[in-house]
């Protein structure tokens, strides 16, 4: 391979090297985000269930405002009793104590269901804090592993950019300007070879004309379906007939003469 050309590839080994470290470093943040979504919607079902439970408290206060109104109701009418002159006056006022008793029973009740409530959240809320604390050492150690990987990915990125910077500098500016072209319609595979004389890059049929030429080494050439710069690269000869065939020949004993033919009669 011609200097130049070896120039080239090695700077488009560099792009691609840096594609991919680019390709990784934008995926880092969607990571860190569905972290923080995660570790959000952990701590989210602690806060429902805790307002759910102030609710409950709340509720509760109130029914306990109105069964200490309705006790205070028993209590007068109970009062109310000890001053009634008829049978009739003294019947009303007890149907009207009874009332206020089975309402009474109504509201313990729901104070009953309620304490129930209450306290089935805060087992709730409980379990709920230790799986938040217990996936926040989860949560933290991606957060970490993460964040140490993007800066070392973004310190191998700026080795290999200098190493680039370095390198561009060094191959003519006609060839820089050809690299560009093409790299802007195909993207960072900008150089191509050819095997069973196809175009590694589009896969096309190359002219032997134009193998010949890309074979000197001399000139720049591109492909003419995909305009990829061409290189050649010698591919490995094949191994000449008797050579590492992984076959055993009977060695010569010490003496020089060859070892005897099986066959020989």
């Amino acid at each position: 391979m011609e200097p130049f050309y070896k120039k080239l590839v090695e700077y488009q080994d560099l792009n691609l090297q840096i594609s991919s470290l680019d390709a990784r470093l934008a995926e880092i943040p969607d990571q860190l985000a569905r972290i923080d979504a995660e570790e959000e919607a952990a701590a989210g079902i602690v806060h429902r269930a805790k307002e759910r439970r102030d609710e409950s408290l709340k509720q509760r206060r109130e029914f306990e405002r109105e069964l200490k109104d309705l006790e205070q109701k028993v209590d007068k009418y109970n009062d109310q009793s000890r001053e009634v002159k008829t049978n009739e006056q003294y019947r009303a006022i007890m149907s009207e104590i009874q009332n206020v008793k089975t309402h009474i029973g109504d509201v313990e009740e729901k104070i009953l269901l309620s304490m129930e409530e209450t306290d089935e959240l805060s087992r709730e809320i409980g379990e709920a804090e230790k799986q938040v604390a217990s996936r926040k050492k989860e949560f933290d150690g991606s957060r970490k592993s993460l964040t140490e990987e993007r800066e070392g990915l973004t310190t191998r990125r700026r080795g290999l950019d200098t190493e680039r910077t370095a390198l561009a500098a060094t191959i003519p500016g006609d060839l820089m300007e050809t690299y560009s072209k093409v790299a802007q319609l195909r993207g960072d595979v900008v150089m191509a070879t050819f095997h069973d004389e196809l175009c590694t890059g589009c896969s096309v049929r190359l002219r032997p004309a134009l193998m010949a030429e890309v074979r000197k080494g001399e000139s720049l050439f591109q492909c003419e379906s995909c305009r990829r710069i061409l290189y050649y690269v010698k591919e490995p000869e094949a191994p000449q007939e008797g050579e590492a065939t992984g076959t055993v020949r009977p060695a010569d004993d010490a003496s020089g003469a060859a070892a005897p033919d099986p066959g020989a009669s």
